[in-house]
């Protein structure tokens, strides 16, 4: 009896009926005038949660193609939760943001996430509440489990552990909002070098992911690496600092291959921000465009590896701490100039980027290797082998689908919230740090956030790679691991940067 199995773990995206175009439906959240009863006068509201969302049970965990069960938990698991209203002349413009330690947000999850919120928490828009994915390989799996899974397996099954995070995440949304007090903000720009590009390029033109850099045909690193980091504090009125959200393009995995639960580098930064500036503060770490970046060395490994060796701590401890040192470069200097009151615009924009199309060569590439890839798995039984030849066999359904439906389209969306002088602005996708830096060199706001694998519709982002990447191939930069190509990373950046010219505009 074959062991595989057909199901597949992402739908095919239906088409659209036009050519390769973006649909944008754009909903202006300060037209809302909302019937929560707190709060009513005018002025700038938050109010800030931590959760602890870490599983009772062993679960598996997500970020590899082949399966892991959890065998205990080195961190806490948690969902950070910040709420921000503006309430101008009896009307609000509401945010809330969360930040949640898993590797994104799965379709499964967000589906139900969404009608929960609005069956148990109305008041604020759905579209209005950004939910996102620290990017930990060593977090909980919150799509569906591993197809490979053993059915006896004693373990939280994803569908399980979604219900249990839910019961817990829409009380702590409803407990932020409703513990929203007048408050004051101030934001900074600092710098934190924990971030590498992982493409390596050869002469060849070729590209690999985490190729090594010390051949003679090494020529260099694909892409920049962008390391601000893009602080926004929140004080109450008393002057005591409630929250941090802390912007940094790159992926919170150094510890990807665990069998622990293990909030990774921002768990560690976490900790020491808060035995500094206090342990009720909430700190919600949201990763940057950093599609092609991580945390890993990938030159002078051996310097690297010597200090952080000097300091007697881990890399990921060591990443934690280089976080915190760039907080406290810059925390006088924003709490120096704290601001009230602020212009707040929030926009949701539903689009439909062009897929990325597989060709002929493509598909033959995916038939063989998935082949190659079943043989193994009836031979082995490996998880890993299972994981890509579905992985293959979803380039496969596309290639078919798109012969019958010409001009495909992929449903997603991106918010724009302006608060002051400074701009927020959410994908889906693991979008690669060039288009993220294309956002920010062009925006109008006097410091732009770029904030990916953030929730919206309904499926969550693969990784959305430029046109240089394409062209050297690769894991990341294949029609595998790409549901949208660069023309479409293009059409996100151009519609995000008009959302952010409205939300300026006077």
């Amino acid at each position: 009896m074959k062991r595989i199995l057909s199901r597949l773990i992402h739908p095919i995206i239906q088409p659209a009926y036009a050519a390769f175009f973006v649909s944008i439906f754009v909903f202006f959240s300060s037209v809302y005038a909302h019937a929560a009863e707190t709060p009513t006068a005018d002025g700038f509201y938050a109010g800030a949660v931590s959760l602890d969302i870490t599983p009772e049970r062993p679960v598996t965990l997500s970020g590899q193609f082949y399966t892991r069960i959890s065998k205990g938990a080195n961190t806490p698991i948690t969902a950070n939760i910040l709420a921000l209203n503006s309430v101008k002349e009896g009307r609000s413009t509401p945010a809330i943001l969360i930040s949640m330690d898993v590797v994104s947000i799965r379709e499964p999850f967000n589906v139900e996430f969404r009608k929960r919120l609005q069956e148990e928490f109305p008041e604020v828009p759905s579209e209005n509440i950004i939910l996102c994915a620290t990017h930990t390989h060593a977090g909980p799996n919150i799509g569906n489990d591993p197809g490979d899974l053993p059915e006896n397996a004693d373990i939280m099954h994803a569908s399980e552990y979604t219900q249990f995070v839910l019961a817990k995440l829409i009380p702590a949304i409803r407990k932020a909002w409703e513990s929203q007090v007048p408050s004051r903000y101030g934001y900074g720009l600092g710098f934190v070098n924990i971030a590498y590009n992982r493409r390596a390029v050869y002469a060849d033109g070729s590209a690999v992911m985490y190729g090594k850099t010390d051949r003679p045909n090494f020529r260099s690193i694909e892409g920049m690496t962008d390391n601000d980091l893009n602080a926004l504090c929140i004080w109450d009125k008393n002057d005591k600092l409630t929250a941090m959200l802390l912007n940094i393009a790159c992926p919170s995995q150094e510890n990807e291959h665990l069998y622990y639960l293990d909030a990774d580098f921002w768990g560690r930064a976490r900790n020491r921000i808060r035995a500094k500036y206090g342990e009720e503060v909430v700190v919600l770490g949201m990763c940057g465009a950093a599609g092609d970046q991580s945390p890993h060395i990938r030159y002078r490994s051996a310097a690297e590896e010597r200090m952080t060796r000097l300091r007697e701590l881990s890399r990921v401890e060591e990443l934690g701490r280089r976080i915190a040192v760039a907080v406290d470069d810059i925390y006088g200097l924003i709490a120096s100039d704290k601001k009230e009151d602020p212009v707040m615009k929030f926009e949701y924009l539903a689009l439909d980027l062009p897929q990325r199309l597989i060709t002929e060569k493509e598909y033959q590439t995916a038939l063989s290797e998935s082949k190659r890839l079943e043989a193994e798995y009836e031979k082995t039984g490996s998880s890993s082998a299972f994981g890509q030849m579905n992985w293959h066999r979803r380039t496969i359904k596309r290639y078919e689908f798109a012969k019958e439906n010409p001009g495909p389209t992929y449903p997603t969306s991106a918010c724009v919230l302006r608060l002051g002088d400074i701009v927020l602005c959410t994908n889906q996708f693991e979008l690669y740090t060039d288009f993220g830096i294309q956002m920010k060199a062009r925006s109008k706001a006097v410091q732009t956030f770029v904030i990916q694998l953030a929730s919206g519709r309904p499926a969550c982002g693969t990784y959305l790679p430029t046109e240089f990447a394409v062209k050297g191939g690769g894991y990341g930069a294949v029609p595998a691991s790409n549901m949208v190509g660069p023309e479409g990373g293009l059409m996100l950046v151009e519609e995000t940067l008009k959302a952010i010219e409205r939300v300026f505009a006077e």
